[in-house]
């Protein structure tokens, strides 16, 4: 069994709500790790995006959008954005986005787990990768990406 060096995938959002298909990205990272059957484990290091499986259809994409707005309007009153009560976490520029760490703990996870067979992310017909912006754009955004397993001829455990 092979575990893969941890690898970063990088990518810029360009909206304040935004699925980036990051699957591609990931599929050549897993196929760059020589692992051919096992696991790759995704860890999406921020507060206010994370990680979803799901279709790239806009339509779907249109109706989270809605539904996360209807459940944590960008207009809402946050305990977050109130500095006179906050006292903990507080960067000199903060911004006011109380909504997005309620929509992140909704909506999307911090990491994902998928298995890799022939040396590629096993996926579902119609499932990809996302990374979830909710509160961007941003001009980085990382994804932590490592995978393990048996390498292309090597043993398959029972």
């Amino acid at each position: 069994m092979i575990t893969a060096p941890r690898t970063t995938v990088e990518v810029a959002t360009e909206r304040p709500f935004e699925l980036v298909d990051i699957t591609d990205l990931v599929d050549a990272e897993v196929q760059a790790s020589g692992v051919a059957d096992g696991t790759v484990h995704l860890w999406c290091p921020h507060a206010s995006c994370g990680l979803a499986v799901t279709e790239l259809e806009e339509g779907l994409h249109a109706d989270l959008e809605a539904a996360l707005e209807r459940l944590a309007p960008v207009d809402g009153t946050y305990a977050h954005d109130d500095m006179a009560r906050r006292h903990q976490n507080i960067e000199p520029d903060e911004r006011r986005n109380g909504w997005s760490h309620i929509r992140g703990l909704l909506a999307t996870m911090p990491f994902v787990l998928a298995p890799v067979e022939g040396g590629r992310v096993a996926l579902g017909r119609w499932q990809r990768l996302f990374l979830v912006e909710l509160d961007g754009p941003r001009p980085r955004r990382t994804v932590r990406v490592q995978a393990w397993g048996n390498p292309a001829g090597g043993p398959i455990p029972n």
